[in-house]
């Protein structure tokens, strides 16, 4: 699922999970109905990609979208029960045209049921590092109008914040505690526990893709790089103080990987090994100060550490950070700014199973503007870099082929608006 927190804080995003449920769940019995949401991002982006060898004959600027359309199922019972469900569709021609598809049941006293292809429960309560750039920030960044082309093995195909190793949009089903929290001052002030758990990494019903699909019956066990068997758990507290918001997350993931996924010496790519009991953890916290008037600074961070399958040196660290100052909230007429950066240090683990030593290290770094036009609609812009350097000499010889230079460094540029509706 890609979304961002370009329109609200991560408190309020978060807490907001299930609110709407809480004042529902009080109300008369609804009939089941759908609603269409969605959003629509537009972007001008342009780099200087001159320093890396692997980005080289592409061009220095162009145009990205990024769409989705939400299919909203909804309903309450005479109880108090809301019952419905999520379909998220793609707005541009993608191999996975279908995002999600869930069913959910929800009692504001008991907690929440998710079944079906969605997000887990750790990315759905994360706390960390405010976004500066819409879509492209540390927790959530927008697949579809990446900028960095850096290599995935050292950004966690994207995910900086979240885990590698449990699969979001893949089928599973995740639990919630109440909505009213524990402990907490009030109706989303508190503590929430969730859990995961994803038999199989496969998505919706055909394969789209690198995607495997589902099918009708049971998939196979022995599917290359393939995660089964996830289990997450994470609890997340979130609380007022005077004018401060706070929210803490913590989280723990442990998967397997079916079969192996075999690298290639020619791009000096890791292969991933079958294996059982691949373990993650991650913390993250946001902070809101509200000033007066609407306006109000946050900071935050996180910190990852996950094992990834590529041999017995085989950690990835993650490390986040954040602050972002908005004048007036998301009302009309908002201005914000905001800087982010992230640091990954990844063990090299092998090159196409062949074991080798060393950390590749990825850096990113991205100063942010907004300007909140109307309710939904916002313009943004920003300027930033990353860089890559492999743990690999250019010229080492490795299983009888000399490595190519990866290293790559990138500045970049954007500018754009976002609807959503």
């Amino acid at each position: 699922m890609k979304k961002t927190l370009l329109l609200q804080t991560a408190l309020v995003a978060t807490a907001g999970l299930f609110l709407a449920d809480i004042a529902s769940a009080q109300t008369k019995e609804v009939p089941i109905a759908v609603t269409v949401g969605g959003y629509m991002a537009q972007v001008f982006k342009a780099a200087d990609l001159d320093n890396s060898r692997t980005l080289n004959g592409r061009q220095n600027n162009g145009f990205s979208t990024d769409a989705e359309i939400y299919f909203n199922i909804r309903g309450v019972l005479a109880d108090g029960t809301v019952i419905g469900g999520r379909v998220e569709l793609e707005g541009s021609t993608e191999a996975d045209q279908i995002d999600e598809t869930y069913m959910f049941v929800e009692r504001s006293d008991i907690g929440r049921v998710e079944l079906g292809s969605t997000d887990r429960a750790a990315s759905k309560m994360v706390f960390g590092a405010p976004t500066a750039i819409p879509g492209y920030g540390t927790i959530d960044p927008t697949g579809a109008i990446s900028i960095t082309n850096a290599p995935t093995g050292a950004r966690t195909s994207g995910n900086l914040t979240k885990f590698a190793g449990a699969p979001d949009d893949a089928n599973g089903i995740n639990l919630y505690t109440s909505a009213n929290r524990y402990f907490g001052s009030k109706a989303g002030k508190g503590l929430q526990l969730g859990f995961s758990y994803t038999p199989d990494g496969c998505q919706d019903f055909s394969n789209a893709g690198s995607t495997i699909g589902c099918g009708g019956g049971f998939t196979a066990d022995n599917d290359a790089g393939q995660v089964s068997k996830a289990y997450t758990f994470a609890a997340n507290y979130l609380e007022s103080f005077g004018a401060l918001d706070i929210g803490v997350f913590g989280a723990y993931n442990r998967f397997d990987i079916e079969a192996n996924s075999a690298g290639s010496l020619t791009n000096g790519s890791a292969t991933l090994f079958k294996s059982d009991g691949l373990e993650g953890w991650a913390v993250g916290t946001t902070v809101t100060y509200n000033i007066g008037d609407g306006s109000s600074v946050q900071v935050g961070g996180a910190w990852k550490k996950e094992e990834m399958g590529v041999g017995p040196n085989d950690e990835r660290n993650v490390y986040t950070a954040g602050a972002r100052y908005l004048t007036n909230g998301t009302n009309p007429g908002s201005f914000g700014v905001g800087v982010d950066w992230a640091k990954t240090k990844a063990d090299q683990g092998n090159i196409a199973g062949t074991a080798v030593s060393g950390e590749d290290e990825y850096t990113w770094v991205s100063l942010g503007v907004t300007y909140q036009i109307a309710s939904g609609i916002v313009a943004f812009g920003g300027v930033g870099q990353y860089e890559y350097e492999d743990a690999i000499a250019a010229g080492t010889v490795v299983g009888g082929t000399a490595q190519a230079d990866n290293d790559a460094k990138a500045k970049f540029a954007i500018v754009g608006a976002r609807l959503d509706f």
